[in-house]
């Protein structure tokens, strides 16, 4: 169970007024239509030549307990009015949505019938109590790895745009806890890409009778996605319930947009992120 309070901002937020192109498309838009066959041999060679969602640059840890700030727009009566910042406060359990704008995974994510946001991450509390990352990242996305690290540092050198979907209430200890446990225990463990065909075949559980029978969140696998590693340590620290919300069929977007998944009742619309405050 979640208790306790969380930080408020306003929820009239529209994510079609705050020029985020990414989160705005359309379902509909995002499907290609093609044979799964040619699709998939177009998937695995992206895939492997596709660069992950990379670190830009070297940053130095601040010991702020705020990283930047999120963008919350204006109510509609206030339109002329410039998106309002407030300093974002990390909290375990976070989720974290980005696009590096990046075509070839755009191309990717078409294939597999989705639309971007092409990268979800999760915030944790870190060993050293502080809040950190959690994420499958690396330099190339078949090498890459579930990794453990700071997140003002991994935020400000973010190459693309970044959205935070805030928890409504704080995680317990407990919760928060299991969910350090299920991080540091995953760290390492590599990007599975022998399950990248599944994506664009008959056989994906994502929807119908596949997704009764096949849909499932596994809470300790060799290899991972980063949106099923997400939704697995949801599950861990009892935040998702995994008859709703199957790790194996949830893609990045489905953690944004409530389309597919509806979680408004645990999350906040999401809100972009900003390393600085607006202008006044």
């Amino acid at each position: 169970m979640i208790a306790g309070n969380a930080i408020q901002l306003p929820l009239h937020f529209d994510t079609k007024d705050n020029e985020v192109p990414w989160l705005a498309l359309a379902s509909s838009e995002a499907t290609m239509q093609t044979g799964w066959l040619s699709s998939l041999l177009v998937l695995l060679l992206a895939t492997t030549l596709a660069h992950a969602q990379t670190q830009r640059a070297a940053f130095m840890p601040s010991p702020t307990s705020t990283v930047g700030y999120l963008m919350a727009a204006p109510a509609p009566l206030d339109a002329k009015q410039e998106p309002r910042a407030a300093p974002y406060q990390p909290q375990p359990g976070d989720i974290i949505l980005c696009d590096d704008h990046n075509k070839l995974f755009h191309f990717v994510f078409k294939l597999a019938n989705t639309a971007p946001p092409t990268h979800v991450a999760m915030v944790v509390e870190g060993a050293d109590g502080k809040p950190a990352m959690f994420e499958m990242t690396g330099p190339k996305t078949v090498t890459a790895t579930v990794k453990i690290h700071d997140i003002e540092a991994r935020l400000r050198a973010y190459p693309g745009e970044i959205m935070v979907r805030r928890l409504r209430e704080p995680l317990t200890d407990d919760q928060s806890r299991e969910l350090t446990a299920f991080a540091y225990a995953q760290k390492d463990k590599r990007f599975a890409i022998a399950r990248i065909a599944l994506l664009v075949t008959p056989f994906c559980p994502r929807t119908g009778l596949r997704h009764t029978l096949f849909g499932h969140t596994y809470l300790n696998r060799n290899r991972w996605f980063c949106s099923e590693l997400v939704v697995a340590a949801c599950t861990k620290a009892h935040i998702l319930n995994p008859n709703y919300c199957r790790a194996n069929a949830t893609y990045p977007r489905d953690l944004a947009t409530d389309e597919r998944i509806d979680l408004s009742h645990l999350y906040y619309a999401p809100l972009p992120w900003s390393p600085g405050a607006a202008k006044r």
